[in-house]
């Protein structure tokens, strides 16, 4: 994952519920009752700074964000009663703490354009803005003060824990961080081949054992697999009743490999092809097989360069989740925002939506 890539993670997880209601996609049934709707027990469920924070406005941030997860299911009130269902409790979580950055915004000057807004808007709603905000029952206004708070966020969030986590994740850390990664055993990658097996099945085992190393020998010779059966016919050493078979490719690692199969590619590199061995089929029973190693990946500890990129993403996500948490304390505090407490103020079994 790019740099890129992981501020937008961290902005998802801190503004929208997408992660924690994707997995219940699938219990989506918009055919459930025809034409229910969906009614809304509004209060106020919290305040940050005397704002007041409703149930109409955590549905307003679950809104754009069912359009943007599931527009095929814009138009279906079960679907969205579902997904309110699973995911206001985290959303009013989100949205204090969104209170919270963006008051540090306004005192901090931090603005977007006009232009950043509309950009963002046709980026998660498409080129029929008004048509599909229709489609929830909202407003273009309402979309786009969402969008232009979630954008301030962004630029926050950018400002306050991404810098400060990039900052941390020096040269010296990775390296520390590899030193840490090759002491543990579990580590090391497997070695992986790429080979095919060629069976020889003749009356009798001495027989299949002479006929293998025929066939070996004109495979050392340059003969082809493909015209290996042949050539051994027309040397008139496959026997009548005998038969030669070669195997499609077949990857492994060394953990996939009977011990037989370890044992004799282990020593082989690309290629390369090992001597006959004996081998007990339940098909056929005993026969002689020859591996040919087309494509050997060796394992390992992988070296410094080939994860350095790897072990530095890790080292910036755990330092963004750390920022993020230190930040994220730290206003809560400032302001006297406490959520047990946010929590035990709303009635017992509140129901913030039902669907009739």
């Amino acid at each position: 994952m790019k740099i890129m890539n992981i501020l937008v993670l961290l902005f998802v997880l801190l503004a929208s519920p997408f992660l924690h209601a994707a997995k219940y996609e699938s219990l989506f049934d918009p055919t459930r009752k025809a034409d229910p709707k969906i009614f809304v027990n509004n209060r106020i469920l919290a305040k940050v700074n005397g704002k007041s924070i409703t149930t109409f406005d955590v549905m307003k941030k679950m809104d754009i964000a069912f359009l943007r997860q599931y527009p095929q299911y814009a138009d279906s009130p079960p679907a969205r009663a579902q997904y309110y269902d699973m995911s206001w409790k985290y959303v009013l979580e989100d949205l204090i703490d969104k209170e919270l950055i963006l008051i540090d915004a306004i005192e901090h000057k931090v603005e977007v354009s006009g232009g950043d807004v509309r950009q963002e808007m046709e980026s998660s709603f498409g080129p029929n803005i008004i048509a599909n905000l229709d489609k929830i029952g909202m407003t273009f206004d309402d979309a786009a003060k969402i969008i232009q708070d979630e954008l301030i966020l962004q630029r926050m969030m950018g400002a306050r824990v991404h810098s400060k986590a990039f900052r941390s994740v020096t040269p010296a850390k990775i390296k520390e961080a590899y030193d840490l990664f090759i002491q543990d055993p579990a580590n090391a990658e497997l070695t992986q081949w790429t080979y095919q097996a060629i069976t020889v099945k003749e009356r009798n085992e001495q027989k299949s054992e002479e006929t293998a190393k025929a066939a070996l020998r004109y495979l050392k010779e340059g003969v082809s697999l493909d015209e290996l059966p042949a050539k051994l016919k027309e040397e008139k050493i496959l026997g009548r009743r005998g038969k030669v078979t070669i195997s499609n490719e077949v990857k492994n690692n060394e953990k996939e490999l009977s011990e037989t199969y370890q044992e004799v590619l282990t020593p082989l590199d690309e290629g390369m092809y090992s001597e006959p061995f004996r081998f007990k089929s339940r098909q056929v029973g005993t026969v002689f097989r020859i591996l040919y190693v087309k494509k050997k990946i060796p394992g390992g500890i992988p070296s410094f360069k080939d994860i350095e990129s790897l072990l530095k993403e890790k080292l910036l996500n755990d330092a963004v989740g750390t920022e993020t948490d230190l930040y994220i304390d730290k206003l809560r505090q400032h302001h006297h925002v406490r959520m047990p407490e946010i929590e035990s103020s709303l009635p017992q079994n509140y129901q913030p939506f039902l669907l009739k």
